[in-house]
């Protein structure tokens, strides 16, 4: 049996070894603790969005299904420099960059397909934090036998 569930640890090492600019790298549940005040910035917090799994290709009792797994690279920008977040608008890109030089076609592990971008939004700007989203999408195949 060949069963592989999206593992966001893969992406935290890749960011933390290959974007140094972020004072931070973290899941979900660092996030979740970070969102309401954020001490570190900049900083990236990784998290498994989406599963969508195709149907079976075989007619058979074996199943053999193409999953799309979507993941989510938060982004936290300091804003204290200016009151319409131009600077912070201008770090944002850079880090937007660095992070999609360092998972566009990189394969999480072997049995992934390479990374592909999805999406991006803002997610919410205030007198402190510039908070961003961008969805990443990769493809597993799992078989039942």
């Amino acid at each position: 049996m060949s069963i592989i569930l999206f593992d966001a640890a893969l992406v935290i090492a890749r960011l933390t070894a290959q974007v140094s600019a972020f004072r931070k790298v973290a899941g979900a549940a660092d996030y979740a603790a970070a969102a309401p005040e954020l001490k570190q910035t900049p900083a990236a917090f990784v998290l498994s969005l989406a599963d969508r799994a195709g149907r079976s290709s075989t007619g058979t009792m074996v199943v053999s299904q193409e999953m799309e797994a979507r993941f989510g690279v938060i982004f936290a920008v300091q804003n204290l420099r200016d009151a319409r977040g131009q600077q912070a608008g201008a770090d944002l890109l850079a880090l937007r960059i660095a992070v999609m030089t360092a998972l566009l076609g990189w394969q999480p592990a072997s049995d992934y397909d390479p990374c592909e971008y999805g999406a991006g939004r803002l997610l919410q700007l205030d007198d402190a934090v510039l908070w961003w989203q961008d969805d990443y999408v990769t493809r597993i195949l799992n078989r039942s036998v």
